[in-house]
């Protein structure tokens, strides 16, 4: 089962996973750099989701590298009230080249780590290029300014070779994590000016 497959894959965390509780991987994760997308555009004009788009484009093509093995793992909280269509994201990953896994599962939500509610647990395998990222990161930044298809749901990108992850969680930002700083000092120096900039500091001392 691709479950299993990606757990023995997150055995370096050396953390307890639980793949229906995302706060457990995220917990394992050494070290990470934040960036802003849609400033300075303001909230629910395209020129926002546009810039948002285009720049999170922009760091994963720097951050997951194009020929290797990428795990996608998608929590759906079925109630979401931003799931306008909820069914997008599947259509982005409908493919004879991408394997798919899905369970109905208690998730447990970003705010209450004790809470869960009733979801789908959904996990991909494939490469980077075969897979519509850009529009899944247009469907992110649209969610939550008005515009149409929405991606509600929560979309980590693991790949385990390099164990690099990426994580657009709306229009205003994006983190990715690393198990070495190494990885993560070209995109510190490339994109300098989309850092968040009342988090530079704790971040830039994770390279000293």
């Amino acid at each position: 089962m691709m479950k299993k497959d990606l757990e023995k894959e997150l055995e370096y965390l050396n953390s307890t996973i639980d793949l229906t509780d995302f706060n457990t991987i995220e917990r394992g994760l050494k070290f990470h750099l934040r960036f802003k997308l849609g400033d300075p555009f303001e909230n629910g004009t395209k020129e926002r989701v546009n810039q948002a788009t285009k720049r999170a484009t922009e760091l994963f093509e720097n951050q997951i590298n194009g020929n290797s093995k990428i795990y996608i793992i998608i929590y759906d909280f079925i109630e979401e009230m931003f799931a306008q269509t909820p069914n997008h994201i599947y259509s982005l990953l409908k493919s004879e080249s991408i394997k798919a896994e899905q369970s109905e599962e208690d998730l447990v939500t970003r705010y209450f780590d004790i809470e869960r509610v009733k979801g789908k647990l959904s996990i991909y395998r494939t490469e980077r290029d075969k897979i519509k990222y850009s529009k899944i990161f247009n469907g992110i930044a649209n969610t939550e300014m008005g515009f149409s298809p929405t991606i509600h749901q929560l979309v980590y990108f693991f790949q385990p070779k390099s164990k690099k992850w990426f994580w657009m969680y709306d229009d205003r930002g994006c983190l990715m994590f690393s198990n070495r700083t190494d990885d993560l000092k070209e995109n510190l120096v490339k994109f300098d000016n989309w850092i968040v900039e009342n988090q530079r500091n704790e971040m830039e001392k994770q390279f000293k």
